[in-house]
């Protein structure tokens, strides 16, 4: 973020000069360019020259005046005018005033001084002086500072403007001026100026722009600059002149604004707060001048740097077009300069900030290209790419990395066809800045080429800039290489155009590009050529530019390279001039090119050349005479020798001086001299035997004592090159042993180079045999030794020369080998061998020396041999190694000889540098093969084993890649049978002489491993090992062996070792185990078996089996293995046969550190590690030798290798896989076990605690035996019960499990399972249920629901155990293991669920989730134990509610596919037990297709599954949505079907009569149905006589349903149900009654008759007389109903119903059935009078009297009951006394409309009422009212007269009644009817009045009123009583 401000003056950009104006902007301060020091120095010389022009005379009186203190202020005015005048006009005046000592400290007095005119004038003068910056240190030395601040706090403008311009000038020091920074800072210059700056911004002062700018230049190196500012308030100072400052003033606020936020990121807020973000995005526009705007840029890069809202706020802004827009202004409107820079990189940098990195602006801008529409919108994104590109560099890669190559394709997308010039402008412009770019260019191919390209494009005419445009953007494309891309020799010749005419920027982008083509293309030399190229690349050579010189130098080396021919061409055209001119004239690169050119150039002597370039080394220039040197080097290796030594010469002269020049005095020329020197006598042995040699010997020499090093290098180099020869030059020899000192001395020198080339030069001079032996060895060797270690490829060669030549010449004595030793100089010259393979010279003196040395022996006891230092560092021998492949066979031997020494210490190291070494095997398997030394051979056969130990894979290629294996397989044989077995092993006695292999390290052996058989390989053992070997790792070996005879010769050997070891004096060899190991090798091989050799080998090692070395009976078990691994079934009975099982057996369970050795060998030649139990199991698995008597031998010794044996610990888990063996699938091998006592064998091992893995295979042993029946029948089954739970507690995981499937087995025994003991194992099954692991849980699982399924009482005991088992299934269904111990678990479950003490357990609980989970599973298995699990679970109902949350029920109606019968049963019931009480599970079933699953199944299901499925329907249809439902509608034929099974149960039969009465009893169900009777009605007949009352319940009510539909009431069959339903009635059971009446109502208004005819009268009586409170009405109404229409159909019944149920029937709520009876009941009466007692007996007046008050059958009620009443007998009875009050309500009713009704009732109560008892009772009165009322209602004069009559014999008997008669109005009523029209009428009301007044009883009710209307003349009453009654009656109511 601090490009910008990483200057080291504050280079910020500033304004103008000045002078101009006020507001004028600052100018910086510049470096003197070279014009201003030239200016600088004619100044200074001219102070010293004459005064023509009398300049100085005039400043001297100037200031002289100034001076005098007599001078008037008017004078002092003037001479300050007149020096300004003078220092503005003439040149030399001012550094004239600048050298006068007075000038500044009297311009500084009257500035402190002077009046305000003077003040001014004397800061304009000191102002002009600080341009030059040692005035301007002067002046502000001079105290100019405090007056200069008084001069700006004065009210002067014109002073304040001078002291402001002087100010600033004094500034201008810059970060350097340490100073000036002490001044400023002390005299407190930065809070003044914000003072006056503050000032000004209040005025409006015209100084801000100076006072802003000095604070720029202050900004940078005062001390204090920031604490001052912030304390002075300069944030708000800036801001407000940011938007109030002129162009020059807001140039430098911009400057400091952002130096002020990157110094202190706090400030960044308030510039935000004070919107002053806004107008510096203003001033990035174009109407500001260039300055302003790169400072805007600036600092909104130092702002969006600092602050993450400030990114925010200038994006929401739109600050991102106007920073695009900045960036691209400089293209768009050609501004130049820094400015136009400044601005470019400050706006990038910002948008960079705000996009989060430059390579998310480059991104975003690429991509932004494809959107552009219009043409200038791309241009204008081109060239913010293109800018954008420019300033990135490595800290921007590091940010984020940008993809060249995506950015070069995206530019290269933009050349389009027809392509408008601003955008091809802009799109070269980016590519350029791409290509030019450090950091990205250098990820692109080809990227100088494409670089150099785009150069010329940007300068070429249009027709080749579209060429170059097409070659760009071929290479861009990877078509093709920059030869391609240039379409060839078209391409040079267009680039050789350009090098004529071009511009010098054209030139050498032409140049390089054809450099770059010479450099990668052989085409591109020969199209130069013919292209005409050379001629103008030797121009360019002598007037292009210096890079194009350099570039044209370096093509035409490359033309010279490349062909002899064009090497002509070149020199022919004059290059060589030019060359020369550029090796003398041009730049260090230039001239080394030139120097290399010419070196290509001239092939033959030219003396001109020699003679320019002899001038040239003589000559001033060029200062450096190296590469001239290097020219005259080349030229004089090819110059004759005559020419060399004739005198006079140019070659002579050449050489002459060369020698010379190493006299001279500079130590470069001198060095590169001798080296020129050096380089000419290498290559030239005829100038090393010339005199020439010994002079330039002499000069050589005399270097030798110079201290410099370099030239000391090249001296020592150039006298290695003359001794080359000092063999054949006598007069060098002469001359050279003066040189031996010095250059010993040199040899020893502690810098490594002069050192090295001092050794190579003693090197070539002690190849004089003289000089050798006066030289001291130590001198030699020590620094030799040094060089071979650390000294170049070179050195290191004749380092190694130098100590061999040597030794040749000297005998190695004590003195020798203790320097070798000392100096390392035999792990140098190894080092040496190894760098110089391939110099045979070298490598063979190297190796003779190493031969000599390894020969010596120490001195003394504390000096080593050479030998031995190689022991020590093994690896330093690859060298030696490798010299063997290329040496001479004696070479060979030695090498051999040496490292053969090697094969006992270090067997690995060795082999690694053998194997490694090309042809090194194939020499030494040569050697074996060849030599007669037997050292050799054995020697070499340990080199070979050793090499074959680390890669095997390469010695057996090589041997059978050169057909030497064979051989070499003879030669060893060959060599067995020349030795005798007594004594292979003797060979080893003497350790010094004995050629051994180690197989273990030196401390291994040292401690105990030396001691065994196998520890070390020996003499002729050591070819058995190689023959081991090469069968082990070569198949084709093997038979090569064999056919050598080598199975007969090992054999052989065996045989006669144990015979020998037969007696008693003779030790048995303890290393013929190697011929047993070789024998298991070659028995590995099918056709070597077959061989008759090997038939007879097999007794020899039986015997071997016996041996009493562990080594020879191992590898002896080894063979047997191979043999029966390998054999035929012949071969394993013939080991069988040979009694080797009891050897093999012998040979278990031996400990590992006793055969640790023997068991690496068996890795190490890729046997079995134990052949023993290979073998045994091998012979086993033949069934002949499993069951036959081998077996039986064997079993007793296994059994008994059960006891432990302490050196044979693993015997017992051997014998253990073995027994498992010979018992699975064998029962009488398992008898043969029981009796040799494997159960209490086993039973007792395990309660010694083995090891798990010994105590897993005896469980698994138990496990197999008790598979059998007849043996857990066994007594000591039973004892084993105990222990294998003791394995469950404290077992290992693999025991636990096997003990688990052991006890699986047992407790299928019951006598087991019912065992106390059993319990026992609970507690551990379920811990390993808990802990153990998946094969465990499996088998703990089936163990336990072997236990506890047949045994519920068992589950309780797992609810108590201490680890809760629901806990441990509930994880197990929770995790991630496999689905089919979850099946297990959910199994488990469901038998521990049966147990309602642990369904009721929160763990149960917590299963529901996981077991739902599980029913989406495809493991069947699995989801049968899940259903049952939840089937137990849901018995419990808040785990049925849970259940159901968990959405078991889709996944459970998911499973009803398929013919999983018993899966299906469980979901039925689990279902059923959800669906309870639960009509949202019920719901969720349908919408599930539960009922279409059931119909694709119930079709085929048997009948269990049918019936559970009818009880799931029963359960869904009790919903009365699912019974009206789609779903339910398809159920119903089905299950009339499934009625008709004769096997289908009772069970299914209700569930399946209930569904269906669930969906039928909605008659719009019904209506949807066409069923015929013998659909519907003919399998309901059987079921209505079923033993089972609620199946005859479901099929009478289901009937009751069906008859409601006409059709099939009518229909004949339905006939058939009546005599069923008439018993089902007949049942006395009230519910079967209840549904049989029900059916019968249907049928009663069909088939009356019929049910007749069947009893049903008698029937539906009893039901109707039936005086059980319980019965519900609904039933005798129905029955009622019944009888009613039997009633109905046929009067002939009504004699045949009982009066009692008839009376009944009045009850009814049915009008029907109430007519029917009360016509019946008339009948009755009509036809009996007697009947009616019976009638109100059976309650027949209290029925009437309810119908009546109910106003039902009001007619015929009445009529019945006024019959009733009628009756003397029954008024008689105590019944009629409560008939009066309801019969007086029912008049009173306002309801009663039914006139005869009335007329009746009236009727009834005068029938009552004749009886006195109840005239006199209490109700009377009631009834007294009831009648007066009926007659105020104007009736009939029929019920005028009832209502008189009853009101008679009420009246008659009561006094009471009278008064109440009265009372209720009677009196004027009847009154009323006296004068009656109907006589009948008015003699009643006369009557009734005459009983009425009888008596005094009312006589107040009889008033004079009622008295004149009787008799008065006009009465009416009086009329009529007069005309039709007798007088007496007016005299009896008077």
């Amino acid at each position: 973020m601090a490009w910008r401000f990483a200057a080291s003056n504050g280079s910020g950009l500033a304004a103008n000069d000045p002078e101009r104006n006020g507001d004028a902007k600052v100018p910086e301060s510049e470096p003197p360019t070279p014009h201003s020091v030239m200016k600088m120095g004619s100044r200074e010389r001219s102070s010293s020259m004459e005064d023509p022009d009398g300049t100085l005379a005039s400043v001297a009186q100037c200031i002289e005046q100034l001076r005098q203190s007599s001078s008037s202020l008017q004078e002092k005015e003037f001479s300050l005018r007149q020096l300004l005048e003078l220092i503005d006009t003439r040149e030399n005046a001012f550094s004239a005033v600048g050298s006068h000592s007075q000038a500044v400290p009297v311009l500084v007095s009257l500035l402190r001084s002077g009046s305000l005119g003077v003040k001014i004038q004397a800061a304009t003068v000191l102002g002009s002086l600080c341009k030059e910056n040692e005035l301007r240190v002067k002046v502000l030395l001079g105290g100019c500072i405090p007056p200069l601040l008084g001069l700006l706090k004065s009210t002067s403008a014109e002073g304040q403007v001078a002291a402001a311009k002087t100010i600033y000038a004094v500034s201008q020091g810059g970060a350097r001026d340490h100073v000036g920074s002490k001044i400023f800072s002390t005299e407190g210059v930065v809070p003044v100026l914000w003072e006056q700056v503050a000032n000004g911004l209040k005025a409006g002062n015209v100084v801000d722009s100076l006072l802003t700018g000095t604070l720029k230049n202050l900004s940078t190196s005062t001390e204090g600059f920031w604490t001052a500012t912030i304390q002075a308030g300069g944030v708000d100072i800036l801001v407000k002149l940011l938007k109030t400052g002129q162009s020059g003033t807001q140039a430098n606020v911009c400057f400091l604004l952002a130096c002020m936020m990157m110094e202190d990121a706090s400030i960044c807020s308030k510039v935000l707060a004070a919107e002053a973000m806004k107008q510096l995005l203003k001033l990035l526009g174009p109407g500001n001048e260039a300055s302003v705007r790169a400072e805007a840029a600036g600092a909104l890069k130092s702002l969006s740097a600092q602050c993450k809202e400030a990114r925010r706020e200038i994006a929401n802004s739109s600050g991102i077009p106007s920073l695009i827009n900045a960036t691209i202004a400089p293209s768009k409107e050609f501004m130049q300069g820094e400015y136009a820079q400044a601005l470019q990189e400050n706006a990038m940098c910002a948008l960079a900030n705000i996009s989060g990195g430059l390579s998310y602006v480059i991104s975003s801008l690429g991509q932004s290209l494809e959107s552009c529409t219009s043409p200038a919108q791309i241009a204008d994104t081109l060239g913010a790419l293109a800018s954008a590109l420019m300033i990135y560099d490595s800290k921007a890669e590091s940010t984020r990395a940008s993809d060249p190559l995506a950015i070069e394709q995206t530019l290269l997308k933009q050349f389009k066809p027809h392509l408008p010039f601003l955008v091809q402008e802009r799109t070269i412009e980016a590519l350029a800045s791409l290509y030019g770019n450090a950091v990205l260019s250098i990820k692109l191919a080809s990227s100088d080429a494409k670089r150099l390209l785009v150069g010329l494009i940007t300068m070429a005419t249009n027709e080749v800039q579209d060429e170059l445009v097409k070659s760009l953007l071929t290479l861009c494309n990877n078509e093709g290489s920059l030869w391609r891309a240039l379409q060839g020799r078209e391409g040079i010749q267009l680039l050789i155009s350009l090098l004529g005419l071009s511009s010098e920027q054209q030139q050498e982008c032409a140049v390089a590009l054809l450099c770059v083509l010479s450099n990668e293309n052989d085409e591109s030399k020969w199209a130069i050529t013919a292209a005409g190229g050379i001629p103008p690349l030797v121009q360019i050579l002598e007037t292009g530019s210096a890079k194009a010189k350099e570039d044209s130098a370096t093509i035409l080396r490359n033309l010279c390279n490349h062909s002899e021919d064009i090497r002509a061409c070149v020199e022919s055209a004059d290059a060589v001039p030019a060359l020369l001119w550029l090796l003398k004239n041009g730049s260090p690169n230039g001239k080394e090119i030139a120097a290399k050119t010419l070196n290509h150039l001239i092939h033959k002597s030219d003396t001109a050349t020699i003679s320019q370039l002899t001038a040239l080394l003589t000559s001033d220039l060029p200062e450096s005479k190296v590469y001239v040197l290097d020219a005259l080097r080349s030229m004089l290796s090819r110059v004759p020798l005559n020419d060399i030594l004739r005198e006079g010469s140019a070659a002579n002269d050449a050489m002459e001086t060369m020698i010379k020049i190493l006299s001279s005095t500079k130590e470069e020329t001198q060095a590169k001299s001798a080296s020129a020197l050096a380089g000419i006598f290498e290559t030239r042995k005829d100038l090393r035997e010339s005199s020439v040699a010994v002079k330039t010997l002499w000069s050589a020499m005399k270097l030798l004592n110079v201290e410099s090093e370099n030239i000391l290098v090249e001296s020592s180099r150039c006298l290695a090159a003359i001794f080359l020869s000092i063999k054949e030059n006598r007069d060098v020899a002469a001359v050279a042993r003066d040189a031996l000192p010095p250059l010993v001395l040199l040899a020893n020198s502690s810098a490594l180079e002069v050192s090295e080339l001092a050794t190579c030069a003693l090197a070539n001079l002690i190849l004089d045999i003289e000089i050798s032996e006066k030289a001291v060895p130590e001198e030699i060797i020590l620094p030799a030794t040094r060089v071979l270690r650390e000294g170049t490829v070179s050195g290191k060669t004749h380092a190694a020369a130098a100590i061999a030549r040597l030794l040749h010449s000297r005998q190695i004595d004590y003195t020798l080998t203790d320097c070798v030793n000392r100096a390392g100089t035999i792990l140098a010259l190894v080092s040496f061998l190894e760098s110089a393979i391939g110099g045979s010279v070298a490598t063979s003196e190297a190796l003779d020396a190493l031969a000599i040395l390894s020969r010596s022996e120490g001195a003394s006891g504390h000096i080593k041999p050479a030998w031995a230092v190689l022991a020590e560092f093994p690896k330093s021998i690859s060298p030696i190694v490798l010299s063997i492949a290329d040496a001479t066979p004696l070479l060979q031997d030695k090498a051999i000889e040496i490292l053969s020494r090697l094969c006992r210490d270090q067997p690995v190291v060795l082999g690694e540098t053998v194997a490694c070494a090309s042809g090194c095997i194939l020499s030494i398997a040569r050697r074996v093969i060849s030599s007669t030394n037997p050292k050799v051979k054995i020697g070499g056969a340990a080199l070979l084993i050793c090499a074959a130990t680390v890669n095997h894979q390469r010695v057996v290629e090589d041997l059978n890649q050169s057909r030497l294996c064979a051989h070499l397989i003879q030669s060893l044989i060959a060599m067995l049978s020349v030795e005798q077995p007594s004594s292979l092993g003797n060979q080893g006695d003497d350790d010094k002489e004995s050629i051994s292999i180690y197989r273990h390290t030196k401390e291994e052996g040292r401690n105990s491993e030396s001691k065994k058989g196998t520890s070390i390989i020996s003499g002729v053992n050591l070819a058995i090992w190689l023959l081991s070997v090469l069968a082990c790792h070569d198949e084709k070996s093997k038979t090569v062996i064999m056919e050598a005879g080598a199975i007969e010769v090992l054999t052989d050997r065996i045989s006669d070792c144990f015979s020998q070891y037969t007696q008693m004096d003779f030790k048995e060899d303890s290393s013929i185990w190697v011929c047993a190991l070789l024998l298991a090798i070659l028995f590995q091989d099918r056709d070597i078996i077959r061989a008759h050799a090997t038939m007879k080998c097999i007794p020899a090692l039986a015997n071997l089996l016996r041996s009493e070395e562990s080594a020879n009976r191992y590898f002896a078990a080894q063979a047997m293995a191979s043999l029966v691994c390998n054999g035929s079934r012949g071969t394993l009975l013939s080991v069988a046969n040979s009694g080797a099982a009891g050897g093999l057996i012998s040979l278990l369970g031996c400990a590992e550190a006793d055969i640790c050795d023997l068991l690496e060998l068996s890795e190490e030649f890729e046997l079995v590690r134990y052949p023993e139990q290979v073998a045994l199991e091998r012979l086993f698995r033949v069934d002949d030798i499993r069951v036959g008597a081998t077996s039986r031998k064997a079993i007793p010794a296994l059994v008994d290798l059960l006891k432990p044996i302490p050196d044979r610990p693993g015997a017992p888990f051997l014998a253990l896989g073995i027994l498992t063996q010979l018992a699975k699938d064998c029962p009488p091998n398992k008898i043969v076990m029981v009796e040799s006592g494997a159960l209490e064998a086993l039973t007792k091992y395990l309660s010694l605690g083995p090891q798990d893995a010994t105590e897993e295979a005896a469980t698994d042993l138990l496990g197999i035996l008790f598979s059998s029946a007849e043996i857990r029948r066994h007594e000591a089954a039973f004892g084993s019960v105990s222990q294998l739970v003791a394995v469950l507690r404290l077992g290992g995981r693999g025991a636990r499990y096997s003990a688990a499937k052991a006890l699986e087995s047992l407790f299928s025994a019951d006598h087991i399972r019912n065992a106390e003991t059993a319990r026992q194992a609970v507690q551990p099954l379920v811990e390993i249920l808990n802990t153990g692991l998946e094969r465990e849980q499996h088998a703990a699982i089936a163990a336990l629901v072997r236990l506890l399924s047949e045994n519920p009482s068992r589950a309780l005991a797992v609810a108590d155990v201490e680890m809760n088992a629901v806990d441990v299934l509930c994880r197990i269904l929770s995790s991630n293991c496999s689905m089919e111990l979850k099946g297990d678990a959910a199994e488990l479950c469901g038998v521990l669920f049966g147990n309602t003490r642990i369904r009721s357990t929160m763990a149960a609980a917590r299963c529901v989730e996981p077991l739902v989970s599980l029913l989406v599973a495809e493991f069947s298995s699995a989801q049968h134990s899940v259903v049952r699990a939840l089937d137990k679970l849901v018995d419990d109902e808040q785990l049925a509610e849970l259940v159901a949350a968990h959405g078991a029920v889709i996944p459970l109606v998911g499973l009803l596919y398929g013919r999983n019968y018993m899966l299906h049963e469980a979901i039925s019931r689990a279902l059923v037990k959800l669906g309870k009480d639960r009509p949202a599970c019920k719901m969720e079933m349908v919408k599930a297709g539960v009922i279409e699953s059931i119909l694709d199944i119930l079709h085929e299901a048997p009948d269990f599954l049918c019936a559970a499925f009818a009880e799931l329907l029963r359960i869904l249809t009790n919903n009365a949505s699912i019974a009206k439902g789609p779903s339910a509608a398809k159920v119903v034929e089905p299950l009339f079907l499934l009625l008709t099974r004769l096997e289908f149960g009772p069970d299914g039969q209700h569930s399946a009569l209930q569904v269906l009465v669930n969906i039928l009893e909605h008659p719009q169900c019904r209506a949807d149905y066409t069923l015929t009777s013998h659909q519907a009605i003919e399998p309901l007949i059987p079921l209505l006589d079923s033993p089972a009352s609620a199946v005859q319940q479901l099929a009478a009510e289901l009937l009751s349903h069906l008859l409601l539909e006409e059709q099939l009431q009518k229909d004949t069959v339905t006939q058939q149900v009546i005599g069923p339903l008439i018993r089902v009635l007949g049942s006395g059971i009230h519910i079967l009654q209840q549904r049989a009446v029900k059916a019968l109502v249907s049928l009663a208004l069909t088939w009356p008759n019929e049910i007749a005819k069947e009893g049903g009268v008698n029937e539906i009586s009893k039901v109707i007389l039936q005086a059980d409170p319980s019965l519900p009405h609904a039933l005798w109404e129905s029955a009622a109903s019944v009888l009613a229409s039997i009633l109905q159909f046929s009067s002939e019944f009504y004699l045949e119903v009982p009066v009692a149920v008839l009376v009944r029937l009045l009850r009814s709520g049915s009008e029907g059935t109430v007519v029917g009876a009360l016509n019946a009941l008339l009948v009755l009466e009509s036809d009996d009078a007697t009947s009616a007692e019976a009638m109100a007996e059976s309650g027949a007046i209290e029925a009437l009297l309810e119908l009546l008050r109910s106003h039902q059958c009001e007619e015929t009620a009445a009529r019945l009951l006024e019959v009733l009443l009628n009756n003397v007998k029954i008024r008689e009875t105590k019944a009629t006394k409560s008939a009066i009050l309801p019969l007086s309500q029912y008049l009173l009713d306002p309801q009663t409309q039914a006139q005869q009704a009335r007329l009746l009732a009236t009727l009834a109560l005068g029938d009552l009422f004749q009886n006195e008892g109840l005239a006199r009772s209490t109700d009377a009165v009631s009834a007294c009212r009831a009648l007066v009322n009926v007659l105020e209602e104007q009736p009939t004069e029929e019920m005028k007269v009832v209502a008189i009559c009853a009101l008679q014999n009420l009246v008659m008997y009561s006094r009471s009644n009278r008064r109440a008669v009265a009372e209720a109005g009677g009196v004027q009523v009847v009154l009323d009817l006296i004068g009656s029209s109907d006589p009948d009428t008015s003699i009643q009301a006369a009557m009734f009045i005459k009983l009425l007044f009888s008596n005094h009883t009312i006589q107040e009710y009889a008033s004079s009123e009622t008295v004149r209307a009787i008799t008065g003349p006009d009465s009416s009453y009086m009329g009529c009583m007069c005309k039709e009654h007798s007088p007496i009656y007016i005299g009896v109511i008077l």
